[in-house]
């Protein structure tokens, strides 16, 4: 068997099982509802922005004690 055809087996074999397992009606895995979804992303956002900030502040405090050190000639 060529690498090509045993390629395609395998991933149309692969493919078929994924579709087992995801199909909405008879699958296996239970997806979200709506909400669920909605209240995720707004955490998601939320922490990104408070993490964002957090680091930004790191930055400019780290950036003041560091032009401390080593002086706040120009190049």
């Amino acid at each position: 068997m060529s690498k090509i055809a045993s390629w395609w087996n395998d991933t149309s074999r692969y493919l078929r099982e994924v579709w087992i397992e995801v199909r909405p009606n008879n699958g296996r895995v239970s997806w979200p509802t709506y909400e669920n979804v909605k209240l995720s992303t707004k955490v998601v956002i939320v922490s990104s922005i408070g993490l964002g900030m957090f680091i930004g502040l790191l930055d400019v405090i780290f950036g003041k004690i560091l032009t401390m050190i080593i002086g706040g000639g120009s190049v």
